[in-house]
């Protein structure tokens, strides 16, 4: 019975507990036994604490049934990247360079809302080193694989917790993303991922990619993202940028939206996606939402992302020692070298092109109120063959990937939703955008197009 819950969303999962149907810590147990089993080699954990999540389950059963639930994911089990840290485990962030780092002694704004709320901490899911690519490999850990097809990558850099998610182990997980980490992955594995207007989640410490960074769920469901937004998207005094008022969102029955099939990079869509894409923007139309064609703005600018993400990875490691720097990978170690190498006139440019991207962009939305696009051009890939050498030269991995960077530079709230497969039943992803702070009108349209989806 504990393992049927697992394949419950976390509105069915606590209306179980609710009823006595199910209760925590059966499903933890039951979570826990096929994440160690791990049959297809997934690998989308880096560390589980199961004594600790027991305490927590136990102590979340106890409110059920005294009929005192904190809430609506009191009980739910819910894992975090490994970016983030958790008091009294280990922040590796897919590094070897961390092995002698000692415990968290604090949790993250995020975390410690997930704590208060009754969530289940069970453990900590893989990120790419850093959260520097969207590959889905690290040093510490190794590969995670696609649960929809072990012989792909999961993508990155939220790459633990989309395989998480897809492999139905839990309905909750957490990500973040700079560039696309939490909505590629999502795309690619099948699954939801939702990036909230910037400080919606707060984020402390913070990172040399501050203010492109979003903490952001990653379910099963829209529905699911908006019950995970309830506790994760209030305020900490840790982090100014959440210390702002959240207002209820208006829901028009009938939606401006906007759509676009090419942004932010050159991009070569796969002739499949941009069919969903046309299929599902006639049944829009059909249902009497108004449709506005998002006019070629001629300012891809992945190459200046690259500039400017290759400051960001110097600026992250400029005050380690040499030695330091070589217990990196490789690659990542060159990524360095190549924000040491950059001029400031080629970064100042870049950063111009950027600022351009996002206000262009921006001012978009004054006759919108939602865009779609693709969440990423293509499926996921196939994983690199175990017996090349490994690859030691960092890849701009914006470059035909522009759907999402651009509203990490905007700040603007995004959702990835599965949009359909393709002849190898693989799937891709919508991307649903809206203006800052209309984050629950992001979702609103999420849950309408995943609802139109739903009914074939």
């Amino acid at each position: 019975m504990s393992a049927q819950a697992l394949k419950l969303d976390i509105g069915g999962l606590t209306a179980a507990y609710a009823r006595g149907v199910h209760e925590p810590v059966a499903v933890l147990q039951a979570l826990l036994a096929e994440v160690h089993v791990d049959t297809r080699g997934l690998n989308a954990f880096c560390h589980l604490d199961g004594e600790g999540a027991l305490a927590q389950a136990q102590a979340s059963a106890a409110r059920w049934q005294a009929g005192r639930a904190l809430g609506p994911l009191d009980g739910v089990p819910v894992s975090i990247k490994d970016l983030l840290p958790v008091a009294g485990w280990p922040t590796r962030r897919g590094s070897l360079s961390t092995a002698g780092d000692p415990p968290a002694t604090q949790d993250a704004p995020l975390v410690a809302h997930l704590r208060a709320a009754g969530a289940v901490l069970f453990g900590k899911t893989t990120t790419t080193e850093f959260g520097w690519t969207i590959a889905s490999h690290n040093p510490h850990a190794g590969t995670t694989r696609n649960p929809r097809d072990v012989t792909r990558g999961a993508g990155g850099s939220s790459s633990g917790a989309a395989a998480q998610i897809a492999a139905g182990w839990g309905p909750l997980a957490v990500g973040s993303d700079a560039g696309g980490s939490v909505r590629i992955p999502a795309a690619w594995c099948g699954v939801v991922g939702f990036k909230p207007t910037f400080g919606a989640i707060p984020a402390a410490p913070q990172s040399a990619f501050a203010e492109f960074a979003h903490f952001g769920p990653l379910t099963r469901s829209v529905a699911d993202c908006a019950r995970a937004m309830a506790v994760l998207g209030q305020p900490d005094p840790r982090d100014p940028a959440s210390l702002y008022p959240r207002m209820p969102a208006q829901r028009p029955a009938q939606l401006r939206i906007g759509w676009s099939l090419a942004l932010g990079a050159p991009t070569v869509l796969d002739p499949t996606i941009a069919q969903a894409m046309q299929a599902l923007l006639e049944r829009l139309a059909a249902a009497g939402h108004q449709l506005v064609a998002l006019p070629a703005l001629g300012l891809d600018a992945d190459q200046a992302m690259w500039t400017v993400w290759q400051s960001r990875v110097h600026e992250s490691f400029v005050d380690w020692s040499d030695a330091q720097r070589a217990t990196l990978d490789p690659a990542l170690q060159r990524l360095w070298e190549q924000g040491a190498d950059l001029s400031p006139t080629r970064l100042a440019r870049a950063r111009a092109q950027l600022r351009g991207l996002a206000g262009a962009l921006s001012q978009q939305f004054a006759g919108i109120d939602v865009l779609l696009t693709p969440t990423a051009p293509t499926v996921a890939p196939p994983l690199p063959n175990v017996q090349e050498a490994p690859d030691t030269q960092p890849r701009n991995w914006f470059a035909g990937n522009g759907y999402c960077y651009p509203f990490n530079l905007t700040q603007q709230p995004a959702l990835s939703l599965p949009l359909g497969r393709d002849a190898q039943g693989l799937p891709f992803g919508l991307q649903v955008v809206g203006r800052r702070y209309a984050d629950e009108l992001v979702l609103h349209a999420g849950r309408l197009v995943e609802g139109m989806l739903a009914a074939g």
